[in-house]
């Protein structure tokens, strides 16, 4: 008997650490940063929306595109979607568009989410995980910032205050066409060191 008590608190305590963990992991996804990307071309990506039209990145050529990978569940995913709906809502006469990127839920569940927030951006279905794949995507929320040119200029991994004016600053240079080259990204990142 005591043995078995043992064991079972054992397991309770372990289960509790796992769970501190996850906590830990899904804290640090909450605070997020702006960072340069990478400069390289943006993954593929064609996904079905919610109303049924099929979407694909490569549609958006010559505009900025935010492309943010989020679930329901995420807390931090949320907290961020209305501050994403008003720099769109911003910036979209600028040639600015917003791709939120679902992972793996059905439409049952993300419709009344969209509803509820007012969303009017394009909502896509990853229902399989292939496209959280293909971008690395390993938190939620991740978001991509694609230049005109295609490039991956800004990733942000966590929660981030899009309608920021130091963030809308950064959005707007990369529309411009600045942020996306070479030796652009160099320079941006050795500017994110020093900042972090």
């Amino acid at each position: 008997m005591r043995i078995t008590t043992l064991r079972a608190g054992a397991r309770r305590a372990a289960a509790a650490l796992a769970l501190l963990g996850m906590l830990a992991s899904v804290g640090a996804a909450a605070a997020g940063t702006l960072r340069t990307g990478s400069g390289e071309p943006a993954p593929p990506l064609a996904l079905r929306a919610l109303d049924g039209a099929d979407v694909r990145l490569a549609h958006f050529r010559g505009r900025t595109v935010l492309v943010n990978f989020w679930a329901t569940w995420c807390a931090p995913c949320v907290v961020e979607m209305p501050s994403i709906g008003r720099l769109r809502t911003a910036l979209r006469a600028e040639g600015f568009e917003v791709l939120a990127v679902n992972v793996q839920e059905n439409a049952a569940r993300i419709r009344p989410f969209v509803e509820r927030l007012g969303l009017d951006f394009p909502v896509l279905r990853d229902h399989d995980g292939s496209a959280r794949r293909d971008w690395d995507v390993r938190v939620f929320p991740s978001t991509f910032v694609v230049g005109p040119d295609g490039s991956v200029a800004l990733v942000a991994v966590g929660e981030l205050d899009w309608d920021a004016p130091e963030v809308i600053a950064r959005v707007r240079a990369v529309m411009r066409g600045h942020g996306a080259t070479p030796a652009a990204t160099r320079a941006a990142r050795a500017d994110d060191e020093r900042r972090s």
